[in-house]
């Protein structure tokens, strides 16, 4: 089992690379962002999820390009369906003139199905945003996911793809491929790092992210 899951991975920075290198040749930009994020949540009640997630973003030179809080509530209605609203507060920050201030909401609904050890799941988000400075409001996200519970490990590797669909439009806006692994440090407190491309449909435009996170349960 463990071996498929690598031929996966195997496959999925061949398909990176490969769209890499074309655009390359059609002379696109690449951009290049660092994000860093800390996650705490808990239950009030049992069905109930809170969390709330300050995060940082730089630039390719490592200089702080935004920062941002959001908070998440998640209610897990049946056993394999969760619904989830969020709201996101952003500081954009500018060299040549005054840091902007904007906000993001979404809402979610999510189907998980267990396979044994893998745990995928499919969700469906509104959001007002697009997760960049590009591009106009209000968008759909359909996003597959899936991550592997290694026996006896402590790493649990993932991937996922996910689709930008522009409402105002009903076009295509990009394609998100992700893939990472999060290691349970102890009881509670886990740490994760991960890569992210991004696929722009309309723009000769690729971006590179890598992320680094520490989440903290109650």
């Amino acid at each position: 089992m463990i071996r498929k899951y690598i031929k996966i991975y195997s496959l999925l920075l061949f398909v990176f690379s490969l769209i890499t290198t074309v655009n390359y040749a059609q002379e696109v930009d690449n951009e290049y962002q660092t994000r860093t994020a800390f996650e705490l949540s808990f239950k009030p009640v049992k069905k109930l999820k809170l969390s709330l997630s300050p995060e940082f973003r730089f630039d390719e030179n490592y200089s702080l390009d935004k920062s941002l809080i959001e908070g998440e509530a998640s209610y897990k209605i049946f056993k394999r369906i969760t619904f989830s609203g969020a709201y996101r507060f952003i500081a954009n920050q500018r060299k040549t003139k005054n840091t902007e201030y904007f906000s993001r909401y979404s809402f979610s609904v999510k189907v998980e199905k267990d396979f044994k050890r893998l745990e995928s799941a499919f969700r469906l988000r509104y959001s007002n945003d697009s997760d960049d400075d590009k591009g106009a409001n209000d968008f759909l996200r359909y996003k597959l996911s899936a991550n592997y519970n290694i026996a006896k490990c402590k790493a649990e590797p993932y991937i996922s793809v996910e689709a930008f669909q522009q409402l105002s439009n009903s076009e295509l806006y990009k394609m998100r491929y992700a893939l990472g692994v999060d290691y349970n440090l102890f009881k509670k407190n886990s740490v994760g790092v991960g890569y992210k491309f991004d696929y722009f449909k309309n723009e000769f435009l690729n971006k590179h992210i890598v992320s680094l996170n520490y989440k903290l349960k109650f």
